[in-house]
């Protein structure tokens, strides 16, 4: 009987087979699931258990609780509590089960991660230590968090499934990989080591972008779980395609069989389905795995304590990754004590050379290198990497090129940086990107398929010789990565933690949102602070009324003190208004020269010509110096 032997014991004699797609099955067969899948578990038991037994008829020895939103944070609409719904499921599963099949409770993302604005790390933590703690209660035989495209949120479910957990039960941790990386960047090597320190049990790949994505990840996931963790594979049932309307899912049972075969034979030792499986393909996989019921027996005891012995996890996260760190070309290039970073934004329209002059202009003027957006505020524009490409051959100067996760995939990041790198490129700006706005009768839809701690980590590998997924480049790039630091966000501290992460990754300089006061702009520099990473503080002198308000009321991160939006709404001549406005940044600068490590300037508008002053002031600041 499968639920008399211990799980990882069995693992470590033959493979398991899982079950498959819960959510996408049971619309398949007519359920209503608009409000979750998860539900069900309350409001049509019977449906659950039809899948349940389903799978079970099928060959499943292994089956997932219907839980994989059933957190109290995706379940805020709801008007059942998690706690009812957990142990709902849990029993409708083990009662299926009986002593045919091991119960896992399932545990998925919320869709939030730290990154994004309103993360709330208190109240993710406690949504899943709840959830851990209903499902251990109810007697589920292992925790399987998977679906994770986010491997900091992992982390840390992963440490309050531990606690929770006690070592009464293993716990499986799995994650959606792309071309054999996840979202974050990390090649699937890196990431199942960084959660097998943190104590799975068994790591794996799921879900995902079809069958290429778990073999591409399999290789990875199985080399660092030699003698530390068994390794799972749960795919889609191919790349989903949309015929009349419908997601559609094209891969047979048949040719699922045979990959879990492969997998299998390599070290896989848990296969089963995610999206669009069924338990024909459930069925398959078991058949086809028949003939590999007895395979050399493989333990985990040599270099991890036995379940029962294996204690609460710290909540500190390993380091973020040993891929190389290097300054780059821009950084060794400095010299200056006082360096500026002058940005400009490429044109809207085919006429690039008064842009490119005026880059010039600025580089005379003294400014060390260009500062390139990407479609700033999400709006269309000259691709930057072609400008700064031109600026870079025509003068010599450093180019820093934004890139955002908004407008490419990984595959075009990668593309794109590799011909970046070609072009003499030595600088980018890792940022996430504003949403792309829909209207009108243009549909833009925004990737985000990375973030910018991802975008990090992406441009690292890259910076080692090879790409996300782990293949020689025959070469390095010579990146000095850069990212962005939002000075206004209203989460301060947040943002502060958001930056060390980054930092940790590889950003070697920060590019910050313009600051305006000086109270404001030390409280910057003192939480900027970190070793290694050099900050170029921000500065917008705003040269109108009208484009303070605009800066003010209209672009994200950006806040104009009240005393000086009086001061220039006291002006009617737009002349003055300028005066005063660059006075008020010489000012600000001067007074934080000996703590500046570098000098940001943005462009007001297009008037590039505004900046020559404050750069001529800097110049002054050097001299003295």
């Amino acid at each position: 009987m499968a639920n008399t032997q211990s799980f990882l014991d069995r693992l470590s004699e033959a493979p398991i087979v899982g079950d498959g797609a819960m959510g996408t099955y049971l619309h398949e067969l007519g359920h209503d699931i608009r409000q979750g899948p998860e539900m069900l578990a309350l409001t049509d038991p019977n449906a659950v258990r039809q899948v349940h037994a389903a799978y079970l008829e099928a060959g499943a020895e292994l089956l997932e609780t219907n839980t994989f939103g059933a957190n109290a944070l995706a379940l805020r609409d709801q008007t059942a509590s998690a706690r009812d719904i957990n142990a709902a499921a849990a029993r409708l599963a083990l009662e299926i089960a009986g002593s045919r099949a091991w119960v896992v409770g399932a545990m998925g993302p919320v869709g939030l991660t730290p990154q994004d604005e309103g993360w709330d790390e208190a109240r993710v933590r406690a949504a899943y230590r709840e959830q851990a703690e209903v499902l251990c209660d109810s007697g589920v035989h292992a925790l399987l968090l998977e679906t994770f495209d986010d491997l900091d949120t992992l982390l840390i479910v992963l440490a309050e499934a531990r606690a929770i957990a006690r070592g009464r039960i293993p716990i499986m941790a799995q994650m959606v990989f792309t071309d054999g990386s996840a979202a974050c960047g990390l090649a699937s090597r890196e990431v199942a080591t960084r959660l097998i320190d943190a104590g799975a049990d068994v790591v794996g790949a799921n879900c995902g972008r079809g069958l290429q994505a778990i073999r591409q990840a399999v290789d990875g996931l199985i080399e660092a779980g030699a003698g530390r963790a068994f390794v799972s594979a749960y795919p889609n049932a191919g790349y989903p395609e949309r015929i009349a309307g419908r997601t559609v899912y094209l891969s047979t049972p048949a040719y699922l069989a045979e990959q879990a075969a492969d997998w299998v034979r390599r070290g896989v030792r848990l296969v089963g389905g995610c999206c669009g499986t069924t338990p024909e393909t459930i069925r398959a996989i078991r058949n086809g795995l028949a003939a590999m019921r007895r395979i050399p027996k493989v333990t985990t005891a040599a270099v991890r304590p036995a379940v029962s012995s294996i204690s609460a996890p710290a909540t500190e996260a390993a380091p973020a990754s040993t891929t190389l760190r290097k300054p780059g070309g821009f950084l060794d290039a400095l010299s200056t004590r006082l360096p500026i970073i002058a940005e400009l934004d490429s044109p809207p329209h085919l006429d690039w050379r008064p842009m490119v002059a005026g880059a010039k202009a600025l580089l005379d003027a003294g400014a060390q290198a260009i500062s390139l957006a990407e479609n700033p505020l999400a709006s269309t524009r000259m691709d930057n990497f072609f400008v700064g490409g031109v600026i870079a051959r025509e003068t010599g100067k450093q180019v820093i090129c934004h890139i955002t996760c908004r407008d490419r995939n990984s595959l075009g990041l990668q593309s794109t940086l590799m011909g970046a790198h070609a072009a003499g490129i030595e600088a980018v700006l890792a940022i996430t990107g504003d949403p792309a706005q829909r209207g009108g009768h243009q549909r833009v839809t925004s990737v985000y398929e990375l973030n910018s701690l991802g975008l990090v980590r992406l441009v690292s590998n890259l910076n080692a010789g090879r790409s996300a997924t782990g293949r020689d480049l025959r070469g390095a790039t010579n990146f000095s990565i850069g990212v962005a630091f939002n000075s206004a966000s209203v989460n301060f501290e947040a943002e502060v933690a958001r930056l060390r992460r980054k930092q940790e990754a590889g950003a070697v300089f920060a590019m910050t949102q313009p600051v305006f006061s000086l109270d404001h702009a030390k409280r910057v520099l003192e939480k900027t602070r970190m070793d290694r990473l050099r900050v170029f503080l921000g500065f917008l002198p705003p040269i109108t009324l009208k484009l303070a308000r605009y800066l003010h009321h209209e672009v994200p991160g950006i806040q104009i003190p009240g005393e000086l939006m009086s001061r220039l709404a006291a002006l009617e001549n737009p002349a003055d208004q300028e005066k005063l406005a660059i006075e008020h940044t010489t000012n600000l600068i001067a007074s934080l020269a000996d703590e500046l490590q570098g000098v940001y300037l943005i462009t007001p508008g297009n008037r590039w010509s505004s900046l020559i002053p404050l750069i001529a002031h800097i110049d002054t600041i050097r001299m003295r110096g």
